[in-house]
């Protein structure tokens, strides 16, 4: 427990660009808002979505800025808030919604076996792709990241993000996401 804290606050985290990424887009400070905070709560409250959705949006929103992805992939039934959350980050961003064109994007989102373990698995062989998985089998996690050839991967309870990035140490981190 003490380690996945210490790392959730960017202590022990000895890659510059994953102390960037917990810093920006995990642990973003409190008093620090992107312009797009209003729009999402905004749209929680007429949609009536909990919070806990709302804080996921916004860390979409701070991810998505943080990579400067092209094309995302977002599951056919997620809610509005994260759609809202890709458009606001870049308007100019390609969300495809289809699970057979998932691997012709950026970054794939997925949750529970929306996309197949072996599809994920060739995706993430590829450097500069990114993977967000929420509510997977725990070794999924695991088997992703032992495909990866260099890149970061960062394990919460139910979320983890995987990103393939050239020329960098492959590196584990687990937090509070």
């Amino acid at each position: 427990m003490f380690k996945r804290w210490r790392n959730s606050h960017g202590f022990g985290v000895h890659s510059p660009f994953g102390y960037q990424l917990v810093e920006r887009v995990i642990k973003c400070p409190k008093d620090y808002a992107y312009y797009a905070y209003a729009d999402i709560d905004r749209c929680c409250r007429r949609e009536h979505y909990s919070q806990s959705i709302a804080s996921e949006a916004k860390m979409l929103l701070r991810l998505v800025c943080f990579l400067k992805p092209q094309s995302f992939y977002l599951p056919p039934d997620s809610g509005k808030m994260f759609q809202l959350a890709l458009k606001k980050s870049n308007s100019n961003l390609r969300i495809v919604r289809n699970p057979a064109k998932a691997d012709s994007c950026d970054i794939i989102a997925t949750c529970g076996n929306d996309i197949p373990i072996d599809t994920l698995k060739d995706y993430i062989s590829c450097p500069g792709k990114s993977i967000l998985l929420k509510d997977v089998p725990e070794s999924w996690s695991e088997s992703l990241f032992e495909t990866m050839k260099e890149g970061i991967m960062i394990r919460g309870k139910k979320n983890t993000i995987l990103i393939s990035r050239p020329e960098m140490q492959k590196i584990s981190y687990q937090m509070y996401i």
